[in-house]
């Protein structure tokens, strides 16, 4: 019937786009995905520079992973609030074929799974997922963009993080060594329920700091209470320098009395995220000794010198 779905309903984990050159940030893997993001999709489009965007070929395969997970008629042990918690953070449960050393994991979120429900014979819905997007076919009309994503968690891309009343704000950090010069057009960051921000740092420098929305109103969707529904995202563009430190820092909230906005109980949380995603500028993209880089999707990001 083409009706929006709140997040309350069908909690949107992630959709990501690939095809078959990937993006070549640090991790390789699920993060070589071109364009993808999480519950915060309505409201936090990819928005390119004018007069620049992404250049693909006709022949390039795409394909897509979506975890979508539907939290209606969830088994509640405590409470609701907690139950959608574990489902939507991948907790163990048996159910799940998963271990519990896998808790918080894609392991315990695997395609087929199911959290608990009070009546696994549920009807069955259907789900689409729509999107705009605008395009051209003058490729020269458009300064191709290379993507790259970054995770603060170095690589781990989901993680647990553990309560911890006394020092409430949990901080995740991992940097690299810039492999070229260059222009960054766009950033933006992503993080789970509990995130206060996520920043990206050029030689230690704040250069953008990605700050979600919480949502205010139960069941409107783009608006779910105690949902993201946006980050903050930075288009002013900056520049680097081969050998730059780039830096990710999230910073997420493990008290129990959390104060972000999040619908979910506080303390510990599982499968968080700490990624970063940006777009360099091909045609400005240079080595250390000033030459072009030709084949942008080669550069390969190593961890930056621990300063002692």
């Amino acid at each position: 019937q083409n009706n929006s779905v709140p997040l309350d309903e069908v909690y949107n984990h992630h959709w990501l786009i690939f095809n078959s050159q990937g993006n070549r940030g640090v991790c390789g893997g699920y993060l070589s995905y071109i364009f993808g993001v999480g519950q915060e999709c309505r409201n936090t489009p990819v928005v390119f520079p004018d007069g620049t965007g992404y250049v693909a070929k006709g022949s390039w395969p795409w394909f897509a992973n979506i975890h979508l997970l539907r939290t209606e008629g969830l088994r509640v042990d405590t409470n609701k609030s907690q139950a959608v918690k574990e489902c939507i953070e991948c907790s163990y449960t048996p159910e799940k074929g998963c271990s519990p050393s896998e808790s918080g994991m894609f392991a315990c979120c695997g395609d087929g799974s199911y959290c608990p429900v009070d009546s696994p014979q549920q009807p069955v819905k259907n789900y689409y997922l729509t999107y705009t997007m605008e395009y051209t076919t003058d490729a020269s009309a458009v300064k191709p963009v290379r993507l790259y994503v970054l995770d603060g968690s170095n690589c781990q891309i989901e993680y647990n993080i553990q309560a911890d009343e006394a020092n409430p704000y949990q901080v995740t950090e991992h940097s690299w060594t810039a492999p070229a010069s260059g222009d960054i057009a766009f950033t933006v960051g992503h993080v789970h329920n509990s995130g206060v921000n996520i920043s990206l740092l050029v030689n230690d420098e704040i250069k953008c700091t990605s700050v979600p929305t919480y949502g205010t109103e139960v069941g409107k969707p783009g608006n779910e209470k105690g949902y993201i529904v946006k980050f903050s995202s930075c288009n002013d563009g900056f520049s680097i320098q081969a050998g730059d430190t780039i830096g990710v820092r999230a910073v997420y909230y493990v008290g129990y009395d959390d104060p972000t906005g999040s619908g979910i109980p506080g303390g510990s949380h599982g499968g968080v995220m700490a990624l970063f995603y940006l777009g360099a500028v091909e045609e400005s993209l240079r080595d250390a000794d000033g030459n072009k880089i030709e084949k942008p999707w080669e550069l390969e990001w190593q961890p930056a010198p621990v300063v002692v």
